[in-house]
């Protein structure tokens, strides 16, 4: 489970809040006790096999720096505190199997990979804030499943155990059904580079509400996970994608929003960086110049 850290002080919760907030936590670790780090996230069988995540046609570059928390640093200064590291060869994870890598990319990574070049001329600075009007004939149920597999290869391992009918979903490109209580979200980011956040507790005091959230975006889309059956302010609700057919090919016409993907939490979008020029430019030179994944030249 990922540490979290605040950037300035939290506002103490109440018992009330303690109690949602201690709810919640115990549905992560339910999650991540039927996991298994040497596991593949869909079919849990062994011998995992390294993949870039995104696919390279899906926008992942050659060359990129991640940014990660230095947990001990951290304490030791009492701040918090970034490493980077310069990755050649784009951004990979180590999750799935390569039975599970090799079919989702075969089944789903071209609707993919569509979809992502359709919506690349939208995300730009200029459109952050707004709607951007997405008319594109695409694989809905293929495009849900290829975001899933990536949600789960870059998070906690539990989640597919936890919810076998996700696991049979993907497992099988003729299977269609609801998510729920899980939901899909998805969102243009603006920001190049890329945020994936693991599985994360949210405390919304001011709606006296704590959820789970996971969020993948890599430029130009960006994709939230929740686990209480509730969309994500933000972004357009998708969860129905996955009740498509593999074969069924619409004519998409939605409204999806364009954020900008602000700092490393998930759902944490800010409006233009005109506005917060000072803010954002001081957060990457403490990060080193990235927020978490960051696009280099060549």
């Amino acid at each position: 489970m990922p540490y979290l850290w605040a950037t300035q002080e939290p506002e103490i919760p109440d018992e009330a809040m303690q109690a949602e907030a201690a709810r919640v936590q115990a549905e992560l670790a339910a999650i991540e006790a039927v996991g298994d780090e040497k596991a593949c996230r869909i079919c849990g069988g062994p011998d995992l096999t390294e993949e870039h995540t995104p696919s390279r046609k899906a926008g992942n570059p050659s060359r990129i720096v991640q940014g990660s928390i230095d947990y001990d640093e951290s304490v030791r200064r009492g701040a918090l505190t970034w490493e980077m590291e310069l990755i050649q060869g784009g951004a990979k994870s180590r999750a799935l199997c390569e039975t599970c890598n090799n079919r989702t990319g075969r089944w789903y990574n071209p609707a993919y990979i569509r979809l992502v070049k359709h919506c690349e001329p939208f995300a730009t600075l200029a459109n952050v804030g707004t709607m951007c009007d997405i008319q594109v004939a695409i694989h809905p149920q293929r495009v849900a499943k290829q975001a899933l597999t990536t949600l789960l290869a870059t998070s906690q391992p539990g989640v597919a155990a936890r919810f076998p009918h996700i696991r049979r979903l993907l497992l099988d490109a003729e299977e269609r059904g609801s998510l729920a209580p899980l939901r899909l979200g998805l969102f243009v980011r603006a920001n190049g580079g890329g945020r994936p956040t693991a599985i994360t507790l949210k405390l919304n005091l001011e709606r006296r509400a704590a959820r789970l959230i996971a969020e993948f975006s890599f430029w130009p889309l960006g994709w939230l996970l929740t686990f209480d059956d509730q969309p994500v302010e933000g972004t357009l609700d998708v969860s129905g994608w996955t009740e498509y057919g593999y074969h069924e090919k619409v004519d998409l016409q939605a409204q999806v929003p364009c954020q900008w993907a602000f700092w490393v939490y998930p759902a944490q979008f800010g409006p233009a960086p005109s506005i917060l020029q000072e803010e954002y430019a001081a957060a990457r030179r403490r990060a080193g110049g990235a927020s978490l994944w960051a696009r280099l030249p060549g």
